[in-house]
């Protein structure tokens, strides 16, 4: 389930995963992004908060492939990615897609934090004026 942790005017996105991930979730991410981008944004900066890794466990396979499916197709839209977790291996993760994934998006900038680090998390997403 995709629960939206902070609204924003400008062009970022904060949610965060609990339990498990469906179809459902793949679109409701799918409308706010597209949201962001008819309002006439370049990219989208967003953050992703997961409890733990349980999540990969629940997940429905249909919601997976539906939202891989349209990261693909949208991950040129992507600006900063704030990854919030309490996971070696998904701060591990996060750090390599950092050295890799800019060389495909130059506006590609993700960043791993820890549950503690929320705040900074959010204010390293929001767009700055």
């Amino acid at each position: 389930m995709i629960t939206q942790i902070k609204e924003f005017k400008e062009n970022a996105i904060a949610l965060e995963l609990l339990d498990k991930f469906t179809e459902t979730d793949a679109i409701f991410i799918e409308q706010l992004f597209e949201g962001k981008l008819n309002q006439g944004y370049k990219h989208v900066n967003i953050l992703i908060k997961v409890k733990d890794l349980s999540v990969m466990k629940h997940m429905e396979l249909k919601g997976f492939f539906e939202g891989e499916l349209w990261g693909f197709k949208h991950f040129g839209k992507i600006g900063r990615c704030a990854v919030v977790a309490h996971s070696k291996f998904m701060k591990s993760i996060v750090n390599v897609e950092n050295n890799i994934l800019p060389l495909f998006n130059s506006a590609l900038e993700e960043k791993y934090f820890d549950e503690k680090e929320l705040d900074e998390a959010l204010k390293f997403i929001t767009p700055q004026t």
